[in-house]
């Protein structure tokens, strides 16, 4: 039984000892392993450093600010007319140059110093309408007026005769009253007999009959002569007409300016108000510009306190202004379908280096009212009436209070002061207080230069500005 023991005991003592065994390595290998560790340098630990922003800022200014209204229009002659033919009959003659765009010249009355008036030699004629017949006409009504004048001349002799007529019957009348009554006194007498006294009666009553019959004839002078002068004045206007008409068989320009189209050529047969020739003054040139109301009511204020707006005109937004002009009137009522209302400029073409043609599609910028002291910023950097301001390298968010929109530009009434530097960039990515770096700085000349219409900046306050000498960081 001795023996049987035995082996028991050892099995167990071969597993305890694999158990130590097996702990002693692990420890061993822990050892090993915390003094591999212990060998090895540890990592340095970095501090979190703040994000930057990079950003361009805006630098503020407080200067007078002049509004530019724009607008577009299409020009037109000042003066433009279609001459039509004031009389019929067949072209016979046209002017040598009668063409489009051939520039004709009308005749003028100029006044001298002395203020005397003389008229520059007659224009040629651009039509001449076949005068035979109005001629014609004309030494009708002459000869009917020549012969009035003569009927006249005869009426008046013969009532001069008349009056000397008048004056011997009237002494013959007065000759033979005392032959009757001589008469008369003798058959009273019983000289002479009742046959004679009544031949006498009736001879004095003969030549009372004959001054009553001239005295009656002298009334009736001025009735013929009144029919008479009206047949005159009738005849009178007939030859005014006459020759009115034989004027108008010469068309000539009412005004020295271009012809724009030509619609007859010689040998034509006109009828009175057929067209002939379209004529432009190029001289002065004309632009409706329609305004919304707003934009009229800025030029009305300048119009009524008597200043003419200067205005000045390109081909598009961006093209550079290539003529100038001023408002001269606007329109007395408003487009009840486009709500809007016209001003009229007027562009004198002897004032530009290249003349304004009629019919060209032309941007206006109208010199507006002058805000005298203003502090404008770019409209995109306002985020719920704040904005990002750059100060001592941080992002500080600031209330503003905004006026109204200059274009572009946003004029800001409180919250901002001339020198600040607003950020226009990365504004989706900011925070209150985040740290920023300028990158760039721009300022209102910029932004005027960008803009499609510049604003006017006034020569004053382009004087007393004090120019930047740069950006700060």
């Amino acid at each position: 039984m001795a023996d049987e023991k035995k082996p028991k005991t050892r099995g167990w003592l071969r597993v305890v000892i694999t158990i130590v065994c097996c702990i002693l390595a692990l420890l061993g290998g822990g050892m090993v392993f915390q003094a591999l560790a212990s060998l090895k340098e540890k990592p340095q630990q970095s501090e979190v450093e703040e994000k930057v922003y990079k950003v361009d800022v805006f630098e503020t200014e407080q200067i007078p600010l002049g509004e530019v209204i724009s607008g577009f229009g299409t020009s037109r002659a000042y003066r433009e007319v279609v001459l039509s033919a004031e009389v019929g009959g067949r072209i016979v003659e046209k002017h040598p140059s009668l063409k489009p765009g051939a520039n004709v010249v009308a005749s003028q009355v100029e006044v001298d110093s002395q203020g005397r008036t003389r008229s520059t030699p007659q224009s040629l004629p651009l039509v001449r309408i076949d005068p035979e017949t109005y001629k014609q006409r004309v030494a009708q009504a002459s000869g009917r007026i020549a012969e009035i004048d003569a009927e006249l001349k005869v009426l008046a002799e013969q009532e001069a005769n008349n009056e000397r007529l008048i004056k011997k019957a009237a002494a013959d009348v007065e000759v033979y009253q005392s032959e009757y009554q001589r008469i008369e006194d003798l058959g009273k007498r019983g000289v002479i007999s009742k046959t004679e006294l009544t031949t006498a009666r009736l001879e004095l009553e003969r030549y009372k009959q004959s001054v009553l019959n001239l005295d009656n004839e002298t009334r009736l002078f001025p009735v013929r002569r009144l029919q008479l002068e009206r047949k005159r004045a009738t005849a009178v206007s007939d030859l005014e007409t006459a020759q009115l008409d034989l004027a108008r068989t010469e068309i000539r320009p009412p005004f020295s300016g271009a012809l724009s189209e030509v619609m007859v050529e010689v040998g034509q047969n006109l009828r009175p108000g057929d067209p002939l020739v379209k004529l432009l003054d190029l001289d002065v040139i004309e632009v409706p510009v329609p305004l919304a109301l707003g934009d009229y009511e800025k030029v009305a204020a300048l119009l009524k306190a008597g200043d003419n707006p200067t205005v000045t005109l390109a081909r598009n937004t961006t093209s550079p202004a290539q003529w100038t002009g001023i408002i001269e009137r606007v329109s007395p009522q408003a487009d009840e379908s486009t709500r809007t209302v016209e001003v009229y400029i007027r562009v004198e073409n002897a004032d530009q280096p290249i003349p304004l043609l009629p019919g060209t599609f032309v941007n206006a910028r109208i010199q507006g009212p002058v805000i005298p002291s203003a502090i404008a910023i770019p409209r995109d950097c306002i985020t719920d009436g704040t904005v990002y301001v750059a100060d001592d390298g941080r992002a500080v968010k600031r209330r503003i209070e905004r006026g109204h929109t200059l274009q572009s530009l946003v004029l800001i009434d409180e919250g901002l002061e001339a020198g600040d530097q607003v950020i226009l960039t990365n504004l989706d990515i900011l925070d209150d207080r985040a740290k920023v770096d300028v990158q760039q700085v721009r300022r209102l000349a910029d932004e005027l230069e960008l803009m499609e219409v510049p604003l006017v900046v006034p020569k004053v306050a382009e004087q007393e500005r004090v120019p930047q000498d740069g950006a700060s960081q």
